[in-house]
């Protein structure tokens, strides 16, 4: 990947990596923050100004003529926004309701502690990539949100709903193969669950591939046979605890109701393979309740919002495919009868990192303590756990979590930032003499679990 000659003024810019035991940052040249503060944020909002202008006749016809002044300050704000950001200014403080309903106040309130801690206004290159690259999006949620008409506008809706309509290919391969085995399968024997087990969290995990952020908000697709290519793909899976997973869920839940929590990355042909994995492990009575939790607003170009998730099931129900039709049925069996839920909480595009969670959001904390599992999709989570520091690769993934752990998490990845932890010696070094930027491009995988470390007895318990 070349680098174009900076430009920008930014203090303390270094032509090295981010070294170990840091957070991501833009200041290290040879980053993935850098590439994306510099190359990759400025096309994401030239986008987004795009997508208002090419957008104006249905907007005016959904939300009125009224609309059109603020889709003009919007694309004012959002064209200011990518200049700052391209010249290393300071963050600014969000602009607040009159009674202040959301969490715009703690951005705020974060802001000023940062600049306390940085001992000035935090710069967009200077500052941690984790925090201003959330800033980014979460400040233009709140422009909208303080619109009149087009507060509910998501500008990345078209993105998601054409990330889902570009792999119907591989989406009806992959419902027809469900159906398959919730259906007409259910007399399997331990060991045939326990191999589909294994497909299904494999299907899950490449559909994290499918990124818009990644690719900066050009269309994507998922054109491979999913079933076909998973044997293919296992050397690209560094990390693989499913075996631990296995364990872990076979075993009785001294709750007597096994919740499994899935914090929700991508919409598209993501979201539809964690709508695999939920149904498959209803099915094999791995869970009795999944809660999914998709992302207060637009965020990061293709997360799930509930509406993704209304939209995805509306579409599948209205589709020609006599499969994706049944498999939209069961999902609104599942969710009209509360084996399915959809849980909104602020605490995923807050500011705060996920081991403040007990302090800032307590209630969500505990909430989280009651599942048997939760699961982390995608790369923007799996930073969030590690608090996005470049660890050592051969951390382990519990000491990463720096005591987050409200119950056994799986973190169900590919990888597309400079964090990784959890690899055996010498993997990360080989892979880096083959390509020296395999951990921006999602070609690789991991399925980590925090039990990995002490579920030994339980293999030998079940083997």
């Amino acid at each position: 990947m070349n680098q174009r000659s900076n430009s920008v003024e930014i203090r303390d810019l270094q032509d090295i990596q981010t070294p170990f035991g840091v957070r991501l940052a833009g200041i290290y040249k040879r980053s993935f923050a850098y590439v994306t503060l510099k190359d990759r944020l400025p096309v994401i909002l030239t986008k987004i100004i795009d997508t208002f202008s090419r957008d104006k006749e249905n907007i005016i016809e959904k939300y009125g003529e009224n609309a059109i002044e603020e889709v003009k300050k919007m694309i004012g704000f959002i064209s200011k926004l990518k200049n700052e950001i391209a010249t290393n200014k300071t963050l600014k403080p969000m602009r607040l309701f009159k009674n202040s309903n959301n969490d715009a106040e703690e951005w705020n309130k974060y802001l000023i502690k940062r600049t306390e801690i940085e001992g000035e206004t935090p710069l967009w290159f200077n500052t941690l990539w984790l925090y201003c690259e959330c800033y980014m999006y979460r400040i233009l949620a709140q422009e909208l949100v303080l619109t009149n008409c087009i507060k509910t506008y998501d500008p990345f809706k078209q993105s998601k709903q054409n990330a889902f309509t570009n792999s119907l290919s591989s989406i009806e391969i992959l419902c027809s193969y469900v159906i398959d085995v919730i259906y007409n399968k259910r007399n399997l024997s331990i060991m045939e669950t326990k191999e589909e087990f294994m497909k299904f969290i494999k299907f899950d995990l490449w559909g994290n591939q499918c990124d818009l952020s990644l690719s900066a908000g050009a269309d994507v697709g998922h054109a491979t046979h999913p079933i076909q290519i998973l044997k293919l793909l296992d050397e690209d899976i560094l990390v693989n605890n499913s075996e631990f997973v296995w364990n872990l869920l076979r075993k009785p839940d001294k709750n007597n109701i096994n919740i499994v929590d899935i914090i929700l990355d991508n919409a598209g042909y993501e979201l539809f393979t964690d709508f695999c994995l939920a149904a498959f492990l209803i099915a094999i009575k791995f869970a009795d309740k999944i809660r999914f939790y998709p992302k207060l607003y637009p965020w990061y170009i293709s997360d799930a919002t509930i509406n993704d998730i209304h939209w995805t099931i509306e579409y599948m129900k209205n589709a020609p495919n006599k499969c994706l039709q049944k498999f939209a049925d069961l999902i609104e069996n599942y969710l009209n009868n509360n084996i399915w839920t959809i849980e909104i909480e602020p605490y995923w595009t807050g500011p705060y990192d996920l081991l403040g969670m007990k302090e800032h959001d307590p209630k969500l904390h505990a909430k989280l303590s009651e599942a048997k599992l939760v699961i982390f999709k995608g790369d923007l989570n799996y930073r969030k756990l590690v608090d996005d520091i470049n660890w050592e690769y051969t951390t382990t993934f519990k000491k990463a979590l720096r005591g987050f752990e409200p119950t056994p998490i799986l973190a169900i990845r590919t990888v597309k930032s400079d964090v990784c932890v959890g690899l055996l010696p010498g993997v990360a070094e080989k892979i880096f003499k083959e390509d020296e930027y395999w951990m921006w491009s999602g070609k690789y995988g991991l399925i980590q679990i925090t039990t990995a470390g002490n579920c030994q007895c339980l293999m030998n318990e079940t083997n």
